[in-house]
C-alpha cells in the first residue's frame, strides 16, 4: 500500500535512491575540499570529476526515484553530462597528478572532449535516431517501477571510451606508484581504489554479474579522495617529475604546507638533517630555529646521517598556495676554507708571539753567558748557556706542536672517549702513572685534534702535577680528565690557559694553551678545578646542537 502510496504521487523512495543520494552529496562535499587546493596540479581537474561523479549519482537517484517514463528518461539525459565529462575529467587529473600532461594541449583536449559532447547530444536526441537507446520500458517488480532499456551502437561506443580512459588513467597511477617514496603511496593507492571500484561495478553491471547500478558505488569514490585529501596531502604537493626536481638535488629540500607541516622532503635533506620519516611532521620539529635562521653570513652546523659535522644555509621561498620551499645547502667545504684561513692566522700571530716572547729572552741568557765564557773560561757560564738554549728548544719545540695541533677546521666524527684517550696515553710521556677510564661514550669532535688535547692533558698531570693515575669520564654533558696529582692553585687556574704562562723552569706554558686552542676550535666550555684526590679537574663541556651523545657507561680502571 506504501509502494503504490508513493507510486501515485509520481515518486518511489528505495534504499538505491538514498544510496546514490548520499553518494552524490558526498562527491559534492569533497569537490568542494578539492576546490580550495584549486592552485595545485590536477586540483581542478579532480574537482571536475567529483562535480561529475555527483551529477552522475544524483541522476540516478531521480531516475529511480521517478515512476513515468518520461521521467525517468530525463533523470537519465540529466545524467549523461556526468557520464559524458567524467572520464575526460579522470585522464586530466591522473595526467597531471603522473606529471604525464605535457600532451594536454588546448587542442588535445579539445579533441578528448569531442566524443563526450557528442555522446551528450545524442543521448538528448535520442528519439530521433536511437543510436544511445533502441528501447525503453518500465517493469514493476514488488511494487517497485524500474526502467529497463536496450542500448543502441553508440552506447557501447560511449563505454569503450570510458573505460579506455580510465584504463590510460590507472595506468598513469600505477606509474606513480612504482616511483614514488613512500610519502605519497598512501595518496596514490587511495586514488586508485577510488575510481577502481566504480569501474569494476560497471562492468560486473553490464555484465550480469551485478543487480547494482555502477552509480550508487560513487560513494566509495567520494570517501576514497576524501581520505586522501585529508589524511595523506592530496594536491598540498603531489609528485610532479619530483625524482627530476628534487630528489637528484644535493642541496636538502622541504616543502612545507600552508599548515605549518613537511609534505615532502629529498633524501638530501634527510640526510642532511639526520632525519627520516619527516613526512607529516611540523616544519618547527624537522629545523631547529638555530638551523633556520641560518644565512650566507651565518652558518650553522648540524651533523648528518653518517655522524659528520656539515655546515649549512637555509633559504626559504613562498609557494602559490600559501606553503613555503625550504633549500638547506651544504657548504662545508667553503665554511671549512673560510675558517681554516682565519685559524691558520691565528696561528701564525701565535707563533711569533711566542718566538718574540719565550724564546729572545733564553737567546739574551745564552748570548750574554757565551761573552763571558770567553773571557773567564767558566765552566758555570757555560752550563748557564746550555741551560738557555736547551729551554730555546724547548719553546720551539712546543711551539711547533702547538702549531701542527691546529691545522684546519676540526673535522668532526664521532668519537669513542676510551679508545681515543687510550690511544693519547701510549704517545704521551707518563712513567709509571696509570689510566683510569671510567666511563665512556662518544663525542662529536675531531679524532686526532681530540688526542693532542688528552696528550697535553697527561703530560701536565704526569711531569707538571705528579700524578699517579688520571682518569677519564664521559659525562652527559662532554667528557672529564682528572687526577690525583698536586693539582693547580686556586688563584692560578684563570692564567694556566694564557700561552707562554708556567709555573715551572722547565715549562714552556704552551701546553694548556693547545688544550684551550682546541677546545675553543671546536666550540666547547673548559671549566677547570680540584680534583676529589687533590689533583687538577678539566671537564670539557660540549655543544648540545651538534649532537654530543655519551650514553655513559660505567667501566673500571
Amino acid at each position: 500500500m506504501d509502494a503504490l502510496n508513493s507510486i501515485q504521487r509520481g515518486m518511489q523512495v528505495t534504499p538505491e535512491v538514498w544510496v546514490s543520494l548520499v553518494s552524490g552529496a558526498a562527491a559534492l562535499l569533497v569537490a568542494g575540499y578539492a576546490w580550495r587546493s584549486r592552485t595545485a596540479p590536477g586540483a581542478r581537474a579532480l574537482t571536475a570529476f567529483l562535480v561529475a561523479s555527483a551529477v552522475w549519482a544524483a541522476g540516478n537517484a531521480a531516475q529511480v526515484a521517478a515512476t513515468t517514463l518520461p521521467q525517468k528518461l530525463l533523470a537519465v539525459d540529466a545524467q549523461y553530462v556526468g557520464i559524458a565529462f567524467a572520464p575526460v575529467a579522470w585522464l586530466v587529473f591522473a595526467a597531471q597528478y603522473a606529471d604525464r600532461d605535457s600532451w594536454l594541449t588546448p587542442r588535445t583536449l579539445a579533441l578528448l572532449c569531442l566524443l563526450p559532447a557528442a555522446t551528450l547530444a545524442l543521448a538528448w536526441t535520442n528519439g530521433l535516431h536511437g543510436l544511445v537507446r533502441t528501447d525503453a520500458a518500465l517493469e514493476t517488480t514488488g511494487g517497485v517501477v524500474t526502467l529497463t532499456r536496450e542500448f543502441g551502437p553508440w552506447f557501447w561506443v560511449a563505454w569503450a571510451y570510458f573505460g579506455v580512459t580510465n584504463t590510460l588513467g590507472t595506468l598513469f597511477l600505477l606509474g606513480s606508484l612504482v616511483g614514488s617514496p613512500p610519502a605519497f603511496r598512501g595518496q596514490v593507492v587511495a586514488v586508485l581504489v577510488g575510481v577502481s571500484v566504480p569501474a569494476v561495478a560497471q562492468v560486473a553491471y553490464f555484465a550480469g554479474a551485478s543487480p547494482f547500478e555502477p552509480e550508487a558505488f560513487v560513494g566509495v569514490t567520494a570517501v576514497a579522495f576524501g581520505y586522501a585529501l585529508s589524511r595523506h596531502a592530496l594536491l598540498d604537493v603531489v609528485p610532479v617529475a619530483r625524482d627530476t626536481l628534487v630528489e637528484e638535488l644535493d642541496d636538502g629540500v622541504l616543502v612545507v604546507n600552508a599548515a605549518n607541516r613537511v609534505v615532502d622532503a629529498n633524501g638530501a635533506a634527510e640526510r642532511l638533517l639526520d632525519a627520516t620519516d619527516v613526512v607529516g611532521e611540523s616544519v618547527d620539529d624537522v629545523l631547529s630555529a638555530r638551523v633556520r635562521g641560518a644565512d650566507d653570513e651565518t652558518p650553522v652546523s648540524v651533523t648528518d646521517a653518517d655522524g659528520r659535522e656539515r655546515w649549512v644555509t637555509v633559504t626559504e621561498s613562498a609557494l602559490d598556495d600559501g606553503g613555503t620551499l625550504v633549500r638547506i645547502r651544504d657548504v662545508t667545504e667553503l665554511e671549512r676554507k673560510r675558517r681554516e684561513l682565519a685559524r691558520e692566522n691565528d696561528r701564525l700571530n701565535r707563533v711569533a708571539d711566542t718566538i718574540s716572547h719565550d724564546v729572545r729572552s733564553p737567546l739574551t741568557v745564552a748570548a750574554g753567558s757565551l761573552a763571558l765564557a770567553r773571557e773567564t773560561g767558566s765552566v758555570e757560564d757555560f752550563d748557564r748557556a746550555e741551560r738557555a738554549l736547551d729551554r730555546v728548544e724547548r719553546v720551539v719545540d712546543s711551539t711547533v706542536r702547538a702549531a701542527r695541533t691546529d691545522l684546519g677546521v676540526p673535522d668532526r666524527e664521532r668519537v669513542d672517549i676510551e679508545s681515543v684517550a687510550r690511544d693519547a696515553w701510549e704517545t704521551s710521556e707518563t712513567g709509571d702513572a696509570a689510566l683510569a677510564v671510567e666511563s665512556t661514550g662518544t663525542v662529536l669532535a675531531d679524532r686526532s685534534q681530540v688526542r693532542s688535547l688528552l696528550e697535553n692533558l697527561f703530560r701536565n698531570a704526569v711531569a707538571h702535577g705528579g700524578a699517579e693515575t688520571v682518569r677519564v669520564q664521559a659525562t652527559d654533558a662532554g667528557f672529564v680528565v682528572a687526577d690525583d696529582g698536586t693539582g693547580i692553585a686556586a688563584d692560578e687556574r684563570e692564567r694556566v690557559f694564557d700561552t707562554g704562562y708556567t709555573t715551572s723552569d722547565a715549562g714552556t706554558g704552551l701546553g694548556l694553551s693547545i688544550v684551550q686552542a682546541i677546545a675553543d676550535a671546536h666550540d666547547w666550555t673548559v671549566t677547570l678545578d680540584g680534583a676529589d684526590e687533590g689533583g687538577a679537574r678539566f671537564a670539557f663541556e660540549t655543544s648540545v646542537e651538534t649532537g654530543n651523545r655519551t650514553a655513559a657507561k660505567s667501566r673500571g680502571s
